[in-house]
C-alpha cells in the first residue's frame, strides 16, 4: 500500500484532478478499496480530535499507521530461570499424577467392571435371581443393589422399599440385607422386609433371622418362623409372635381375612393397592373374606355389601364414611 498516495487522497487541499487519479488507482483493486474504506474511518476519527487546519498530516499518519499495524500492546514479563523450572516441574508432576490415576482407574474397572449392580422395579413387581441362586421379589417402586464381591467374599444387599427374599443356605457367607436403620442377617430362609417412613418391618415365613439396628447393635432380636419384628426410627424394637400374611399380598395376589377388624382389613387393602386411607366413621365390625387377584373396585363393592359402609376411591386415596 502506497501511504504517500493515501495521504494526498485524504488531504482536502489535494486538487480535484489528483483525487480522481487516486480514485481510479483505488478502484483497480477491490481489496485495495476495502482497505481504503477502513483507513477513511480511522482518518475521520483522527480528524474529530481537533480542527483540521491544525493537523500535522505527517505525524497523524504515523499515528494512523501505528494503530493499523498494532491494535494492542503486548507486555512480556520476564520469568526468573528458577521459577520457570519450577513451573515446568509442576506441569510434569501434574501430568504424571493424572496419568497414574487414570491407569489405576482403568485397571480397577478392567478387573471389576461392575462395581455395583442395581435392580429397580419401577411400577411393577419384579423378580431378581441373584448370583448365589437366591431369589428376590421386589414390590413396585423398590430397588436392591450389591457390589462385585457378592457371593465371593460377602452376600450383602442394600434394599430400598419392600421385597420378599428366598435366601439360599451358605453358612460361610451370611446373607445380609441393609435397609434404613436396620440390618437383617440370615443363613438360609424366607422372609420379607418393608421400609416405611416410621419403621422397618420384617416377616419370617421360614427359618430364622437376626434383626437389629445398624445404628445401635444392642437393639436387636432373633425372629423365627411366623414371627414379625419392627424397628422404629427412634431405634426402639417391637417383636410379635404372628405374621400378617396380607403384608405380602402384593406378591401372592391374595388378601385373606378371618374375623379381621374392618379397619385392619381396609388398611391391608389400601397397602395392597398403594393407596392412602381416610376413615370418617367408627368401625366396630369384623370381616371374614378372601380376595384373589381381584380389582380394587370389585373388592370395595363387596365390602359395601358386607358392611353397608360408603367406600369410594380416587387415584390416591380410599375414603370410608358411614
Amino acid at each position: 500500500m502506497n501511504f504517500n498516495r493515501l495521504i494526498r487522497y485524504f488531504d482536502v487541499s489535494t486538487s480535484k484532478e489528483d483525487k480522481e487519479k487516486y480514485q481510479q488507482w483505488i478502484n483497480k483493486d477491490p481489496s485495495r478499496k476495502a482497505e481504503v474504506e477502513k483507513l477513511r474511518m480511522l482518518w475521520n476519527e483522527a480528524e474529530q480530535l481537533q480542527p483540521f487546519d491544525a493537523v500535522d498530516t505527517e505525524s497523524d499518519w504515523a499515528v494512523l499507521r501505528q494503530r493499523i499495524s498494532s491494535s494492542y500492546k503486548i507486555r512480556h514479563n520476564k520469568i526468573p530461570l528458577r521459577q520457570y523450572i519450577y513451573r515446568i516441574a509442576a506441569i510434569l508432576i501434574l501430568a504424571f499424577g493424572l496419568s497414574f490415576g487414570l491407569i489405576k482407574i482403568f485397571r480397577t474397572v478392567s478387573q471389576h467392571p461392575l462395581v455395583y449392580k442395581t435392580f429397580e422395579s419401577y411400577g411393577r413387581v419384579k423378580t431378581v435371581n441373584l448370583p448365589d441362586n437366591s431369589v428376590v421379589v421386589l414390590n413396585t417402586h423398590s430397588s436392591i443393589r450389591y457390589d462385585h464381591t457378592f457371593n465371593h467374599s460377602s452376600r450383602n444387599i442394600i434394599l430400598q422399599g419392600e421385597a420378599y427374599f428366598e435366601a439360599e443356605p451358605n453358612p460361610a457367607l451370611p446373607f445380609r440385607v441393609y435397609t434404613g436403620n436396620s440390618v437383617v442377617e440370615v443363613k438360609g430362609t424366607r422372609f420379607s422386609i418393608f421400609e416405611d417412613s416410621a419403621y422397618i418391618r420384617v416377616l419370617v415365613l421360614l427359618g430364622s433371622v437376626s434383626f437389629q439396628s445398624s445404628e445401635d447393635p444392642a437393639v436387636g432380636t432373633i425372629l423365627s418362623e411366623d414371627e414379625s419384628g419392627f424397628i422404629f426410627r427412634d431405634n426402639t424394637l417391637e417383636k410379635r409372635h404372628e405374621v400378617n400374611i396380607n403384608n405380602i399380598s402384593w406378591k401372592t395376589g391374595q388378601l385373606v381375612f378371618h374375623k379381621t377388624p374392618v379397619k385392619t382389613a381396609l388398611q391391608d387393602i389400601a397397602h395392597h393397592f398403594h393407596k392412602e386411607l381416610s376413615i370418617h366413621t367408627e368401625l366396630k365390625d369384623s370381616l371374614t373374606a378372601q380376595f384373589t387377584e381381584q380389582s380394587l373396585e370389585d373388592i370395595l363393592e363387596e365390602l359395601r355389601l358386607l358392611t353397608s359402609l360408603s367406600i369410594n376411591h380416587t387415584d390416591d386415596i380410599i375414603v370410608v364414611k358411614e
